[in-house]
C-alpha cells in the first residue's frame, strides 16, 4: 500500500513527528485496533 493510501486510511499517522510519545502510542494503538477489526471481519 503506497504511503498516500496509508495517510488517507490512517490520518492519525500523518503528523507523528509533532506529537509527544503518549499521543504517538495512542495513534499506533488506534491503527492496530482498526487493522484487527478488519482482520476479524475477513475471517
Amino acid at each position: 500500500m503506497p504511503a498516500d493510501d496509508l495517510a488517507q486510511k490512517f490520518p492519525q499517522l500523518s503528523d507523528l513527528e509533532h506529537v509527544d510519545v503518549p499521543q504517538r502510542i495512542e495513534a499506533f494503538q488506534s491503527v492496530l485496533d482498526q487493522l484487527q477489526h478488519e482482520l476479524d471481519d475477513n475471517r
